[in-house]
């Protein structure tokens, strides 16, 4: 019997995903149709999604580096409709918000302030109540968050897949170089059509 999943959406957000977002990734919105079909197949097969989301103050020190992005409460903040289930639990980034649900179904939105989502303190609670699944990670930016989150995963003992038709990075060396990081590590590289079919079994 193969192993369940669980699907780590990356920060798919209004800011990082359409061209009239403060801090586009080129190329995000190509990846649209395929993460329409991840999510599609998430909700038929009762397979998790774990998105990540940035979430920032206005005065963040993250800004010295970045243009402002993803502050709280704005709309480049949100994810887009593509990625958002309508009955997601949201958990913020403090100690002790996360209750595990009684069954994995659905979508639970981790926020956090940095490139990775395990500086949220509940995201190792998170793993452990999801169980012995396969992590198939996607989203943006591939040689920042996408990296810092599969990276975590695997120090983690994760068996983790990037749906590398499904990513895109700020640059294609940066991206490349990520990929080349991560395969070092472990994870295995697959397509959607891959993931889907895999999911369907």
């Amino acid at each position: 019997m193969s192993i369940p999943m669980v699907f780590f959406d990356i920060d798919t957000q209004v800011d990082f995903m359409l061209p009239e977002g403060n801090l586009y990734v080129p190329g995000a919105e190509k990846i649209i149709p395929n993460l329409v079909r991840l999510m599609s197949v998430a909700r038929e097969r009762d397979i998790p999604v774990v998105s990540s989301a940035d979430a920032h103050s206005p005065d963040d020190p993250e800004f010295a580096i970045w243009p402002p992005h993803c502050v709280v409460g704005t709309p480049g903040q949100k994810r887009i409709p593509e990625t958002q289930f309508e009955d997601a639990t949201i958990v913020p980034c403090r100690p002790g918000a996360f209750t595990p649900p009684q069954r994995w179904i659905g979508q639970t939105i981790l926020e956090k302030p940095t490139y990775d989502t395990a500086d949220n303190p509940n995201f190792d609670a998170i793993l452990k109540s999801l169980g012995n699944r396969r992590a198939v990670v996607f989203g943006v930016a591939t040689e920042f968050c996408v990296r810092a989150d599969a990276l975590a995963l695997r120090q983690r003992e994760q068996a983790v897949d990037l749906v590398v038709d499904c990513i895109k990075a700020i640059t294609e060396e940066g991206g490349q170089k990520a990929l080349s990081e991560l395969a070092s590590s472990g994870v295995r590289m697959v397509t959607t059509e891959e993931v889907i079919s895999a999911a369907r079994g």
